[in-house]
């Protein structure tokens, strides 16, 4: 594996100031400017980071997307290598996901800025600088928020202060000089170096003034407003996805180019060139420029001459001139140029790499041997923002794009795109687009604006032009549905093609579905890398996939800084209510596959896969109804714990009725937590469940009399529980905060996975005979002599027996009936760290906080404790920045460990709020119709499923049950 791979020392490149700083121990050279993945590039270190799983990464994207890259500096967690400038002594670490490093105190979140402009942008490249320069001209104010140290985006980055091998600027960073120069000139305020995590377009923005951002950088965290909003983020390159594309010294085209373009530094001292289209060529031949080894270039396409290079070169003669010296300066330098030939595997060996070459469509092979192997396959939109904004997509070639007019404009007024961030055009079509969307934007604020009479022709012109270059490079695309098994399509999570194969072999029929059962798109490059080839696979075994059927847009849209945003927020009793609707879901025109059964259960989360699949167990035709996918909803989306002492919003003032209905429940929650581990045993699979007992934390007088108060309560209906002093708590759990000083103890508390537990569920009430409808929404419930008609989008079913388990949807299933069911729904959020050594060895809860913690078996850390959501416009539940926030503080207050680690995601899901008690019951003048709802969520599943099923099936309420049923609602 790659590790020195400079041997030979280069003269130009040595530092006479004695610049650099230490990596591992040992002192680096590195030039003013430098980032660290530069330095340490140019000094032969490959390998930056090992992962949970124990695998070595380094430098891929070169751009900050894959987050594999990851350092320590100066005792920080998680910096990217490839955008953290080098400062004279920093202190920095090869990353270890398995070990803690150093820690330190959170530092507060820095005061938030509030401001507002007419026009915000973000992204300072090509397009986004030109339409910053086109708004400063017609005065109106606007905000340009980038990501990057210094403007100019992929293209036009500029080149570093020291930057070695550097002779005459080329034309392309001169047009760069010239663009930044101009928005200087203009005035153009950028806020460099900040991440935007959080868009939004609803009412609560619009009161703003119509787009909400909130951003974190260099300087603090800003909350902007603007009237309209550019998205010119560009796009991000595409992996070509081979056995042994995850080692180190494995990169990007992009990354070599920024390595070359910018700090003038080689990948290797011996590179490799793969993938298709012209940036290839154009890094092989800029890498000879500086004195770079170039051992041979493997482009996909033929590369014939013909009438595609005629009509590229009518459109833009200068590009294709640049393009035929590329080729003939790598002729003359000897560098192979190998055009039909593709990269399909490689491996370490040694301190190099070899690399395995097939010819296309020919029994040609070869292998190469280099220490740097720079790969690409296409480009796609860096559009995470635009589908959190909820605009219009259409997928072109595996990849979601977002929809536009000729303006940039999107489905939602006063939202544009420019340049790639709407597809690949090119650097010359996003200039023009930077124009044409300011331009837009202003007119839609009533501007009056002087549209160039000659934009239309140069935009065709520049369309003819990646028209003509893409047929000259056209080639027959990778085929990863016949990829060997093991191959690696998720490096995040390291997830292999085989995986998913066999989710989808299960049932598997949508991202969503394949994420829940493989984890695939749940790391740190939040789905980035492994979108395109899971949507071939699909499209391999189903129908054309759909944009909206993709792993749904959550925030962060980066990986965030947990330390920067965390901020307290006001605790508070009681959920957010809310009255949820049917979110929009595909839909499935195939009839049901049955039309009669004994038992219709209506919901297939937890509760309802349970109900099936006892009821099945018991001898009936069972069919299992869902509007959506299985499990998708709050049985996928909550945390997995498995809790037997009360919640602090669950006992004294916080509480329904001081918490009495609470503390009924929890013989319950004992009993079901032991019926979770048989089931376990008896469905053979691994639920990663696991009795690590609970604490909740005191750190105050007040907060340790609760606990005494709470655990005599649970005393009183036989659960275990003791309260702890500072010895006992640090010897479980070491990493707590020095405020704790008590703690309730319950050895009885645990955690599960509801992803593989409930896919469990629904494959053992299948072989039990159930059949599982997903995308079965019921529109409507008669009844029918001694049964009932449930009508569906995809036909009716007839049955004398029914479960409602459709958790906060039950209440509108109750209204076909004429039942006023008192469930409501309670949108909560969660939120999931990147993985971590062990710090959370058991379930955690806070006195008198909203919160709740654990770790989970991949070691992220997942934390939640009812921070409300919200309901979004098409149902969904949304997550609400200020819960984050707010979370994020309890938790980094009682684990300050966190504060140095990431927030990778976050989503909602739509919780039941009834009186803090389950609800078991027949329904009045229904008797064969049973309502089955959780108050504790996961924790009670399976056993509300088994009593909700014999209910319906004839069997008497057991005494234990009685106190749960509709009878404790009716009115004296």
């Amino acid at each position: 594996m790659p590790q020195n791979n400079h041997p030979e020392a280069d003269p130009a490149a040595s530092n006479m100031d004695g610049f650099g700083f230490r990596f591992d121990g040992q002192k680096i050279d590195a030039r003013k400017g430098d980032s660290i993945a530069a330095a340490l590039t140019a000094s032969g270190i490959a390998r930056f980071r090992r992962t949970i799983s124990g695998e070595q990464r380094g430098l891929f994207c070169g751009m900050g997307v894959c987050n594999d890259c990851l350092v320590e500096v100066d005792g920080v967690r998680s910096r990217r290598a490839c955008m953290t400038q080098v400062e004279q002594g920093m202190e920095v670490s090869s990353q270890d996901d398995t070990r803690l490093g150093a820690l330190r105190e959170a530092l507060p979140a820095l005061p938030e800025q509030l401001e507002t402009a007419d026009v915000l942008i973000v992204g300072a490249g090509p397009a986004g600088l030109t339409a910053a320069l086109e708004c400063c001209r017609m005065e109106a104010t606007v905000i340009v928020v980038d990501e990057r140290d210094a403007a100019g985006g992929q293209y036009f980055k500029p080149r570093s202060e020291g930057a070695r091998h550097v002779d005459a600027q080329d034309v392309q960073h001169r047009a760069g000089n010239a663009l930044r120069a101009a928005a200087t000139a203009a005035g153009v305020r950028i806020l460099q170096h900040h991440t935007v995590w959080y868009a939004r377009h609803d009412k609560a923005a619009k009161d703003m003034g119509g787009f909400e951002l909130r951003t974190t950088g260099t300087g603090g965290r800003c909350r902007l407003s603007g009237k309209t909003l550019i998205v010119a983020t560009g796009a991000y390159e595409l992996p070509a996805i081979v056995p042994g594309w995850t080692l180190p010294g494995v990169m990007t085209i992009g990354a070599g180019q920024t390595l070359v373009r910018r700090y003038g530094v080689a990948p290797g001292s011996r590179t490799l060139i793969a993938g298709n289209g012209p940036l290839g060529l154009q890094l092989a031949a800029e890498l000879t420029t500086i004195g770079g080894k170039v051992v041979a270039v493997a482009e996909r396409s033929q590369l014939r001459p013909g009438g595609a290079m005629l009509r590229a070169a009518l459109a833009a003669p200068r590009l294709v001139a640049t393009g035929v010296g590329y080729q003939l300066r790598l002729r003359r330098d000897r560098v192979p140029l190998l055009n039909g030939w593709e990269v399909t595997g490689i491996a370490a060996s040694g301190d190099a790499l070899d690399v395995d070459l097939s010819q296309i469509g020919a029994s040609g092979m070869r292998r190469v041997r280099a220490d740097a192997v720079c790969m690409g396959d296409g480009f796609a939109p860096q559009a995470e923002l635009l589908r959190l904004l909820g605009c219009s997509f259409e997928m072109r070639d595996g990849v979601p794009r977002p929809v536009r007019d000729t303006q940039c404009e999107t489905d939602i007024p006063g939202l544009f795109v420019a340049g790639d961030a709407g597809g690949l055009g090119g650097a010359q079509l996003a200039l023009q687009q930077g124009k044409t969307a300011a331009q837009a934007a202003l007119t839609r604020l009533g501007q009056s604006v002087m549209i160039d009479p000659n934009m239309t022709a140069r935009v065709a012109r520049i369309g003819r032009f990646q028209s003509a270059l893409w047929q000259l490079y056209k080639a027959p695309s990778p085929d990863i549905t016949s990829a060997p098994g093991d191959l690696l399509i998720c490096r995040c999570e390291s997830v292999s093609l085989g995986q998913v194969r066999q989710a989808i072999d299960a049932g598997a029929r949508d991202a969503g579905a394949v994420k829940r059962a493989t984890r695939l798109g749940m790391g740190r490059c939040q789905g980035r890398y492994c979108t395109r080839p899971l949507v071939a696979l699909l499209q391999n075994v189903g129908p054309e996939v759909r944009a909206d059927t993709l792993f749904a847009p959550q925030l962060p849209v980066r990986p965030l800084s947990i330390c920067a945003v965390a901020l307290e927020k006001p605790e508070w009793a009681g959920h957010r209510e809310s009255s949820p609707v049917a979110r929009p879901a595909p839909k499935d025109k195939a009839p049901l596959g049955r039309e009669t059964a004994d038992l219709v259960v209506i919901g297939a989360g937890v509760t309802g896969l349970a109900a099936a699949l006892f009821g099945a167990q018991a001898g009936a035709s069972v069919i299992c109804l869902d509007q959506g996918r299985l499990n998708a909803e709050a049985s996928g989306g909550n945390a997995g714990s498995l809790h037997l002492q009360l919640l602090s919003w669950d006992f004294g003032s916080k509480a329904f009725a001081g918490g009495s209905a609470a503390l009924r429940t929890l013989p319950l929650q004992q009993e079901s937590i032991a019926l979770w581990s048989q089931l376990q045993d008896e469905l053979g699979g691994n639920f990663e469940m696991a009795v690590t007992g609970g604490m909740m934390v005191a750190e105050s007088p007040d907060q340790i009399a609760f606990l005494e108060a709470k655990v005599s309560a649970e005393a009183s209906v036989d659960i275990h529980s003791e309260v702890i002093g500072p010895d006992r708590i640090r010897a479980i759990a070491p990493h707590l905060s020095d405020r704790i000083v008590a703690a309730a103890w319950c050895p009885g508390e645990g955690k599960i996975n509801p992803l593989p537990a409930s896919a469990s569920l629904a494959a053992a009430a299948r072989a039990a005979g159930a059949l599982i409808e997903e995308l079965a929404s019921v529109t409507g419930i008669v009844q029918d002599g001694n049964g009932y008609v449930i009508e569906t989008g995809r036909g009716q079913i007839r049955t004398r027996r029914l479960v409602i388990a459709a958790g906060g949807w039950s209440a509108q299933i109750g209204r076909h009936l004429g039942v006023a069911l008192p469930i409501r729904g309670a949108p909560l959020q969660m939120l999931v760290t990147e993985p971590a050594p062990p710090l959370v060895p058991c379930l955690l809860a806070h006195a008198d906080r909203h919160l709740t913690m654990k770790q989970s078996h991949s070691g992220t850390i997942i934390i939640g404790g009812a921070w409300p959501a919200e309901t979004g416009p098409a149902g969904q539940a949304r997550v609400l920045p200020d819960s984050i926030e707010g979370n994020l503080w309890v938790a980094q207050h009682t684990l300050p460990a966190l504060s140095t680690f990431k927030l990778v995601r976050s989503w909602a899901a739509m919780n039941i709020d009834i009186d803090g008690a389950p609800l078991l019951s027949a329904i009045p003048g229904h008797p064969r119709v049973v309502v089955a709802a959780t108050a504790n969520g996961y924790t009670l599943g399976p056993l509300m499923g088994r009593e909700a099923a014999a209910l319906a099936l004839g069997r008497d309420l057991p005494t234990r049950l009685h106190p749960f049923t509709l009878e404790r609602f009716k009115t004296s």
